[in-house]
C-alpha cells in the first residue's frame, strides 16, 4: 500500500505531542469518622458537584438524596474533615460546606457557627489582585450563611438565631449575608430587631434585596452614559472636525460657540 502524501503544512502529530492524565487521590479522610461505604459515597457526591452535563444535576440529586438518610452521620464527617484539612485547601474546604448547606441538617449548626465565629487569617497572597487567600476565606464563610440561612427558611429558630449574632461579623460580605438572611426569615419584627441591634453606619444593608438579574435596571445609553443627576455634554469624538477650537477661543467667532453641526 502506497503512503498516503499530505501538503506539508498538513498539521499533524509529533513524537512530542501526547495527552497525559495524571491520577490525583482526593484529599479527604472521611473513613476515619464514617465507615468506609459511606466515605465513599460521600466522596461520590463532592466529585458529581462539578460535574457537567445533561444528566450532572439528575446524579448529583440523587447522590444527595442517598446522604440525606444518614444526615446526621454525615455533617459530622463533614465538620470533622473542615478541622483536618489544611488552610490552603480552599476549594476542598468550600465543597465540604456547600455540601452541608445542600442537605440542610439541623446538626450543622453548630460546626458552621464554629466557622463563622473563627478569624478570617491574615492575606497569604503575595499578588492579593491576582489570587486573594482571604477572598478565598470570605467566601467559605458566606457560604456558611447561606447554610444557616437555608435552615433558617425551613423553620429553625436557632439558625434565625445565629444569623442574627454574625449580623456583627468583622468581614463586610458575610455582615451583610447575615442581615439579609435574618431579614428575610427572622419574622415580622426582623427589621425592628436590626436596627435596634446594628450600628447605625450599617443601616443601609437593609436596603439591600436580592433580585432576579432580568429584575435589575439596566444602563441606558450608547458608548456614553447620561448621569442622572446633571447634564453632561458630549464628548467630542473628532475634534478636527472644523469647530475652529484652535487660535480662536474655540468658536468660529472666537466667542466660545460652536456653530456647526456635527
Amino acid at each position: 500500500m502506497e503512503p498516503t502524501l499530505r501538503a506539508a503544512d498538513t498539521p499533524g502529530l509529533t513524537a512530542d505531542d501526547r495527552l497525559e492524565v495524571q491520577a490525583m487521590a482526593n484529599p479527604f479522610h472521611f473513613e476515619r469518622s464514617v465507615d468506609a461505604e459511606l466515605a465513599a459515597r460521600i466522596v461520590e457526591t463532592i466529585n458529581r458537584m462539578g460535574g457537567a452535563g445533561e444528566v450532572a444535576e439528575r446524579c448529583y440529586q440523587q447522590a444527595l438524596d442517598g446522604l440525606a438518610r444518614r444526615g446526621k452521620e454525615v455533617v459530622h464527617a463533614l465538620a470533622e474533615e473542615v478541622g483536618r484539612l489544611a488552610e490552603d485547601r480552599y476549594l476542598d474546604r468550600w465543597a465540604l460546606v456547600q455540601l452541608m448547606a445542600e442537605l440542610k441538617h439541623e446538626s450543622a449548626l453548630d460546626p458552621l457557627d464554629r466557622l463563622l465565629s473563627s478569624r478570617i487569617p491574615e492575606e497569604r497572597s503575595a499578588d492579593p489582585h491576582g489570587f486573594t487567600t482571604a477572598g478565598e476565606e470570605v467566601m467559605i464563610r458566606t457560604t456558611a450563611v447561606e447554610a444557616v440561612t437555608r435552615l433558617a427558611a425551613d423553620g429553625s429558630q436557632r439558625a434565625c438565631e445565629l444569623l442574627l449574632r454574625h449580623t456583627g461579623h468583622e468581614n463586610f460580605s458575610v455582615r451583610r449575608a447575615a442581615v439579609q438572611g435574618y431579614l428575610t426569615h427572622g419574622g415580622e419584627k426582623a427589621e425592628e430587631t436590626l436596627r435596634q441591634t446594628l450600628p447605625e453606619r450599617d443601616h443601609f444593608i437593609l436596603g439591600i434585596r436580592r433580585i432576579d438579574v432580568r429584575q435589575a435596571p439596566q444602563a441606558q445609553g450608547g458608548l456614553y452614559l447620561k448621569a442622572k443627576e446633571r447634564d453632561v455634554p458630549a464628548h467630542d469624538l473628532n475634534p478636527s472636525s472644523g469647530c475652529g477650537t484652535e487660535g480662536n477661543g474655540g468658536g468660529k467667532d472666537g466667542d466660545g460657540d460652536c456653530d456647526c453641526k456635527h
